[in-house]
């Protein structure tokens, strides 16, 4: 049975769209399989288990290498993600922006990205921009508490992205071998990108080595150009594997990236050019991991995996603020933190009908405090005014977390499948001494909170019940919490116009969830249906004090419950229909108001044409507009669709040589729609609409990609 509270927060329209996409999602008549037209069942390595992903009671997507190959576009990764249900791209720039995770911003640290299994720390605003869609295997996401498997902060869910390994034979004679990769085209924003690669081995090494660019202008929307949407990517990264024996490898692995982008609205720019332009020239990235793979290890385990790495950040951030008719500030922020170490260990072990999962990580994350420097001018003349030192605006604060989990996945008959976790966590954060320009009563609040500790025992139950070799049913309750960081409790910053402060004495939050899901998975069909409650206790937000200030506060209970569908289904011989549907509400207890920046409803519907060696895809996709909103940090918004059109091709079928060679074109936003996502943020005290409060969605994009993979 699926609740949804009343009054009920979705219209008649949106109720008809579930309705006619949950009669689609159901399987039809058997038509000829064809097999290249449905999605193949993974084993995900996010889930900390041996097992596939439809057998766990978990909430899982996955988007494969085939999907990533085929979407081009202007972006990175986040609007691959956006055809995964439960997520939202939340846009500040041409390639900039947040993923909003069953209706929280990625930014306030309630879902956790992962890099390979290992914890990516240190960028919740940035974070996305600093992958290359290309180098890219697949894309692994669990919707809903994994904190049982990873710990503090994986409330809403964890997405792991899996790095390109090389192919080919480790035991043949060592060679290495250059080739493109990839070359993209996009019209919007006159994105050109490429990516080469030097891949191969032998003598029991496998080695890929890559380089890559991507770069843009503003981009264009229907109502003109987005200002300061502009970016600029450019990275090398390398992955070298030795297997010693057939049952090991072990793995070196790297990344330096350099990134230039601009913040054309959205968190942290609301509400745009003229009045806030904020602009990282560069986010520098540098990154290096040791792991370990191995079998057969006895009682102790059937499988081990380890890791160890570091990460650190350099990033410049330009801000010119016109808030004030008289006088224009051009803060210069360096945001040369933080670095983090960290590392996992997790061991499988098959016993009769279980399945156990054991082991722990670490991380530790030094945040060493911003220094700023302003210079202001006079708005009408451009005359200098003035300009101050060099001066740190936030104490430093180091924060290191253990946590060990056992998890057990029982095959308990043909029909049940039971499994459940436990993790205990322990965090510390430390806080540095005082600040030049700290006030007196902040300075003694941190004095009463220099060092906090918290320790957190999570968990999850869950089971999946075959109905029949098609149909099964699935539910999962989890708890999971969340450990503010020292930078969060530390950091005085300026959002946009608005100033946030400091927050030293943030507690731990908590969340319980249930999910229950029905899923099908025949030759015909495969999809699933999944109706969740999140319940938060102490929940972390940011409230406003003044039209001016902010501050992050324990505020109380809020409650988030979702419907979330997908799936595909083979329609007829060479034709598939693929679907995805989320539907969200968000209520801060505490307050009684709408919790902000949620997308009510997003589906997206995909009818694809493919025959041996080429397709065509025509895909609609759309937002339900806000009408339930906290009226003291948003506004209503508008619903809107938007129509994309590909076609792609297997260049081997008509060119002699090309094998292994792929070509996409197509036209994104067709019709040239005017769109706002409903996660995008924006700052009410100046007027609604233009371009950049909030920020309007790309227009019509002629988007062409060529890619190799041999």
């Amino acid at each position: 049975m699926i609740y949804i509270s009343r009054p009920h927060p979705f219209s008649s329209h949106a109720r008809s769209f579930v309705a006619l996409a949950i009669s689609l999602a159901f399987p039809v008549a058997h038509a000829e399989k064809e097999e290249a037209l449905l999605p193949v069942v993974e084993t995900v390595s996010a889930i900390r288990s041996s097992g596939v992903a439809e057998d766990s009671p978990r909430s899982v997507s996955v988007v494969d290498s085939k999907t990533l190959t085929e979407r081009p576009g202007m972006n990175g990764i986040q609007t691959a993600l956006e055809e995964v249900p439960g997520i939202q791209f939340a846009r500040s720039g041409g390639l900039g922006g947040q993923i909003v995770m069953r209706g929280f911003n990625s930014n306030n640290a309630r879902s956790i990205v992962t890099v390979d299994g290992d914890r990516y720390r240190g960028r919740t605003t940035l974070e996305f921009n600093m992958f290359d869609p290309n180098a890219i295997e697949r894309i692994e996401v669990i919707r809903g508490p994994a904190s049982a498997l990873y710990g503090a902060d994986a409330m809403n869910g964890v997405i792991n992205i899996v790095t390109r390994r090389a192919r080919g034979d480790s035991d043949a004679p060592f060679s290495l071998s250059p080739r493109l990769r990839a070359l993209e085209y996009a019209s919007v924003n006159d994105l050109w990108g490429t990516r080469l690669e030097l891949s191969g081995g032998g003598a029991g090494f496998d080695v890929m080595i890559g380089a890559h660019y991507r770069g843009a202008h503003d981009f264009d929307t229907p109502k003109g150009r987005a200002r300061n949407s502009d970016f600029d990517s450019k990275g090398l990264d390398f992955n070298i594997g030795y297997s010693p024996t057939s049952e090991s490898r072990w793995e070196l692995s790297g990344r330096y990236q350099d990134v230039m982008t601009g913040r054309a609205g959205g968190l942290g720019a609301a509400p745009g050019a003229p009045i806030q332009e904020v602009t990282e020239d560069p986010i520098i990235e540098r990154y290096l991991r040791l792991a370990y793979q191995g079998k057969n290890f006895g009682a102790l385990a059937d499988t081990l995996d380890g890791s160890l790495y570091v990460r650190e950040f350099e990033t410049d951030i330009y801000q010119t603020n016109r808030s004030n008719p008289a006088v224009t500030a051009a803060p210069h922020l360096k945001v040369y933190t933080p670095t983090v170490w960290g590392g996992h260990l997790v061991a499988m072990k098959g016993m009769g009908e279980h399945l156990l999962g054991y082991g722990g990580d670490f991380f530790r994350e030094d945040f060493y405090g911003r220094k700023r420097q302003i210079t202001r001018t006079n708005a009408a003349t451009g005359a200098l005014i003035g300009q101050t030192d060099w001066e740190h605006i936030d104490r430093h604060s180091w924060q290191t977390n253990i946590g060990a989990f056992i998890t057990d996945e029982w095959q308990a008959s043909e029909r049940w499948t039971l499994s459940g976790a436990l993790r205990y966590d322990r965090v510390k954060v430390k806080i540095g001494h005082t600040v030049d320009g700290e006030t007196p009563a902040i300075t003694e609040e941190f004095e009463r909170h220099r060092e906090n500790t918290h320790s957190a025992l999570t968990g999850n139950l869950g089971a999946v019940y075959k109905l029949t070799p098609v149909w099964s049913l699935a539910a999962n309750l989890s708890r999971g919490f969340r450990a503010p960081s020292g930078n969060e409790r530390t950091i005085t910053s300026t959002a946009g116009t608005i100033t946030t402060l400091p927050s030293p004495e943030l507690k731990p939050e908590y969340n319980n969830t249930l999910e229950l899901g029905l899923r099908w998975n025949a030759d015909a069909a495969r999809g699933s249906l999944t109706a969740y409650e999140s319940r938060y206790t102490d929940l972390i937000t940011t409230r406003v004090l003044t039209p001016s200030l902010r501050q992050r506060l324990n505020v109380g209970d809020a409650v988030i419950r979702g419907l979330e569908l997908e799936g595909s289904n083979e329609l007829a011989r060479h034709w598939r229909l693929a679907y995805m549907l989320t539907l969200t509400r968000g209520t801060d207890k505490s307050s009684h108001r709408p919790l902000p920046g949620i997308a009510p409803l997003a589906a997206r519907l995909a009818l694809r044409y493919q025959q041996d060696g080429w397709y065509v895809e025509g895909v609609t996709r759309g937002y339900k507009g806000k009408t339930r909103i906290d009226a003291t940090q948003e506004r209503k918004g508008s619903s809107y669709a938007m129509v994309d059109v590909y076609a792609g091709a297997s260049l081997d079928r008509y060119i002699g040589g090309a094998r292994g060679w792929k070509l996409v074109a197509g036209v994104e936003n067709l019709f040239d729609r005017l769109g706002r996502n409903p996660a995008v943020a924006e700052d009410i005290a100046y007027p609604h609409g233009g371009i950049a409060n909030p920020l309007a969605e790309p227009g019509r994009n002629f988007v062409l990609k060529l890619t190799s993979d041999f």
